[in-house]
């Protein structure tokens, strides 16, 4: 028989935090997408591909805190470091190989990549910090005793 699992108030709030980056870099990344589209199909092709590898990082990242929320501090760490490294590594090199591409390169924008990419990095954390400055944290509360 298993025992009941509690999720403890760091798992909630990192959950919370995901959301607001989520809801936040989904907003303005499609903005930026629909800007591009605009300026014709490899500016979309170039947003829609820096909009997706900041989602993946950060979705990923999130994700993987979330989980390192309920283990002890030093795995918590490791687990994350090692995720951020893998994570720079894979969406660099997939982001690298595709713009190389002599097939796919050329039809990639990159000036519309990087502006999606700095746009949507912004609004996700952007979005993080706001939904992590209206959290309830009960360690700061002020105790009559």
């Amino acid at each position: 028989m298993r025992g009941e699992h509690r999720v403890t108030g760091a798992t909630r709030r990192a959950r919370q935090m995901m959301v607001g980056g989520l809801v936040a870099g989904h907003a303005l990344g499609i903005v930026v997408c629909g800007l591009a589209l605009t300026a014709g199909g490899a500016a979309l092709v170039g947003a829609l591909l820096g909009f997706a590898a900041v989602v993946i990082f950060f979705s990923i990242g999130q994700a993987i805190e979330i989980v390192a929320c309920e283990l002890e501090p030093v795995q918590g760490m490791a687990i994350v470091l090692a995720s951020y490294a893998i994570r720079v590594t894979g969406v660099g090199a997939g982001l690298w190989f595709l713009v190389g591409h002599p097939t796919i390169g050329p039809a990639i924008d990159r000036y519309w990549m990087v502006a999606a990419v700095i746009v949507t990095v912004l609004a996700w954390t952007s979005g993080v910090v706001v939904t992590a400055s209206r959290q309830r944290v009960p360690v700061y509360d002020i105790h009559d005793d």
